[in-house]
């Protein structure tokens, strides 16, 4: 018997079901650490694990704080994608200052995602969203461009996964702030078999409503191909048509205030 004749599903659906395995099995061991979020093995095992061993080598994954040209800062963001041929402003180790126009995108990682996480998350993201960015992600055909920073909840496990977009449309209310200036562009979680993402085209062909997500409901080990397939989307946009960068607008006026 061959190994073809030994699979149940095509050979890619087959290699993520496995590799999901991987994470999954990780994930297991962050109930034994003290303390509560524990964000950076969530981190490193994301990259390191998955992101590392799938995605281009002409990405980067750095951590730290996007600023845009008129310093405003996102704060701390577990992970920050960029293409390795923009420039960095390294403070200690792989904690960065990221420029705002060089980000690919940026995730949130959680080992359990609570409401009050999601809350916390939703404030970050819209820090990140309101920053200035000149460059776009291109997308042409049936992807929409890009003008905001994607941004990404990958989550190992969520009490009640199916009630996120329900908090993203309570927030929104709450805070009177609109659902795309905040709003996370995909949400994985991991031991659901869940993923939920924008209705942009970058994952799925756009349905026609005007729905501001599209829920996944393919085969249940298959929920790490959404993240793979949205990321090497924005990879190969900032390889065939990079968006226009320059470091001049974030040193015009250097001095501040005048002594």
């Amino acid at each position: 018997m061959t190994l073809r004749e030994n699979m149940k599903h095509r050979l890619l659906s087959e290699h993520f079901g496995k590799v999901k395995k991987t994470p999954l099995q990780y994930s297991e061991h962050f109930d034994i650490a003290n303390h509560g979020d524990i964000k950076g093995y969530g981190r490193e095992a994301l990259v390191n694990i998955f992101l590392k061993e799938h995605l281009p080598d002409s990405i980067e994954y750095l951590t730290g704080e996007i600023f845009d040209e008129f310093d405003k800062r996102s704060g701390q963001v577990d992970i920050i994608l960029q293409s390795k041929s923009f420039p960095k402003v390294p403070l200690l180790g792989n904690t960065q200052l990221v420029y705002s126009d060089a980000v690919m995108a940026a995730i949130e990682v959680k080992s359990n995602l609570t409401k009050q996480h999601l809350y916390a998350i939703f404030e970050q993201f819209k820090k990140v969203k309101l920053l200035n960015r000149k460059a776009i992600i291109k997308g042409g055909g049936m992807l929409s461009d890009l003008k905001k920073i994607p941004c990404i909840i990958f989550a190992f496990k969520v009490p009640v996964h199916r009630k996120i977009v329900e908090h993203v449309n309570k927030f929104s209310v709450l805070k009177k702030v609109p659902l795309t200036d905040f709003a996370p562009d995909m949400v994985v979680v991991l031991d659901s078999d869940f993923y939920i993402c924008r209705n942009d085209g970058w994952i799925f062909p756009p349905v026609p409503e005007r729905a501001l997500f599209r829920h996944w409901e393919g085969l249940p080990h298959e929920n790490l191909v959404g993240i793979y397939i949205y990321l090497i989307n924005l990879s190969s946009s900032y390889l065939f048509d990079p968006p226009n960068f320059s470091v001049a607008p974030y040193f015009e006026k250097s001095i501040l205030n005048k002594s």
